[in-house]
């Protein structure tokens, strides 16, 4: 088929530049025969393909019969049954027509309705725009949105990771805010919840299993790509993003949360609800009345690790590195990590605090921490710790030294003597 273009084209070289068919079907590489007939044409060219008969053709009527008793029959079976009628098609034939007939199941939702204290969706929201990190770096943020599905209380944490400490410190959070746990709390297949999904079998993190079972809830995990299972969480990612994020500016992560925290009581749980025509905090009392009781004491999940200081008197933590004093080169140390703020211990005492980086291969140095330990003058401690540190071996300290010239005397009275 001519395109437009080309059909433009012709005409244009034809009557504007004045040149001969021959010349603009070897400009253009067509046949001079399609040439004339561009320019016989006052529209566009279009070629309709005459239709060959089908040998599935008489058997239309018949499919759709089959269809409307078995909608789920698979074409193997189809076939079998038009072979007595005299079908002898391929069943590659018979395959492509059924795509093409066969009636779509139409997928119809009916609205949940939940007790109070009954269940509560969870799932992480990427924001649109980075924010400023500790370091100063601007990094990608997630939003941790609990929705209760009784009052649609809402709640808000945002974090710059989304590994399991992350995640367990947020949720805690979220739970803390609500004064109390849903008896059933529901989740996307969040690596940090879900290890395998094997048809309706789940495998769930042993470690958030844990965390479930000490604040006594139920987790259920979403079947894969069915978001309607999770609808209350997912319209919030949306309302987050549109009534809370856009038109906003934040300096760090701290501001970040306390705008949201002022949004979230101010606007987002006092709005009448457009479905249930209330204000979630209204229909909160019900729902906190009902909920389970946190634990005794609040926990939020340490991020705790153990490594080993370099020689050169550094941590590797999440591809960054962090300085420690010098002294303790080669040391094993664990590091306290939150959102903002990464501190080492050494034998239960802090030893070094730095800002929590979120960029990758970057160095947080100390200046500090570059004295050498074997250049330290401390006197007249003793030599085996300093500053409650255990020095290596080779360090050398000052000690003090007894006056000797009181020997002297000592010997001296006995000559006298």
């Amino acid at each position: 088929m001519l395109d437009v273009e080309r059909w433009a084209k012709i005409r244009h070289l034809h009557n504007d530049d004045h040149l001969s068919v021959r010349a603009i079907a070897r400009q253009l590489g067509l046949a001079r025969n399609t040439v004339r007939a561009a320019l016989r044409s006052k529209v566009p060219l279009s070629y309709e393909r005459a239709l060959r008969p089908s040998c599935l053709d008489p058997f239309h009527d018949r499919i759709a019969e089959i269809l409307g008793e078995w909608p789920e029959i698979n074409a193997v079976r189809v076939a079998e049954i038009l072979a007595p009628e005299g079908y002898t098609g391929r069943l590659t034939i018979l395959r492509a027509y059924l795509r093409t007939v066969r009636p779509k199941p139409v997928q119809v939702f009916q609205r949940t309705t939940y007790r109070p204290g009954e269940i509560g969706q969870l799932d992480w929201a990427r924001l649109p725009d980075p924010v400023r990190s500790p370091t100063g770096d601007l990094r990608p943020v997630w939003a941790l949105i609990l929705t209760l599905g009784y009052s649609r209380m809402l709640s808000v944490v945002f974090s710059f990771g989304t590994k399991l400490p992350d995640f367990l410190r947020a949720h805690a959070q979220l739970l803390n805010f609500i004064g109390g746990v849903p008896h059933t709390l529901v989740y996307d297949n969040l690596s940090s919840v879900v290890v395998a999904h094997q048809g309706k079998e789940v495998h769930f993190n042993e470690q958030f299993m844990i965390f479930a079972d000490r604040y006594g809830f139920e987790p259920h995990a979403c079947t894969p790509r069915q978001p309607h299972e999770k609808g209350l969480v997912e319209s919030m990612v949306g309302y987050v993003k549109g009534n809370f994020w856009a038109g906003r500016h934040f300096a760090d992560l701290d501001d970040l949360q306390g705008q949201a925290d002022l949004w979230r009581d101010t606007v987002a749980n006092v709005r009448l609800h457009s479905t249930l025509h209330e204000r979630p905090i209204d229909r909160f009392g019900q729902d906190k009345a009902a909920l389970r009781s946190l634990p005794t004491e609040v926990w939020i999940p340490p991020d705790v690790r153990f490594v080993r200081v370099s020689s050169q008197g550094f941590i590797h933590v999440d591809s960054n590195e962090y300085s420690v004093p010098a002294l303790l080169a080669r040391q094993q140390v664990s590091v306290h990590m939150n959102a903002t703020t990464v501190v080492v211990y050494y034998q239960h005492e802090a030893v070094a605090t730095h800002p929590r980086c979120w960029g990758r291969c970057q160095l947080m140095q100390n200046p500090a921490h570059l004295a050498k330990p074997w250049s330290l003058q401390v006197a007249p401690a003793s030599p085996q710790r300093v500053a409650g540190l255990q020095l290596p071996a080779k360090a050398r300290v000052t000690v003090a030294v007894p006056d000797l010239a009181r020997y002297d005397a000592l010997a001296q009275e006995d000559t006298d003597e």
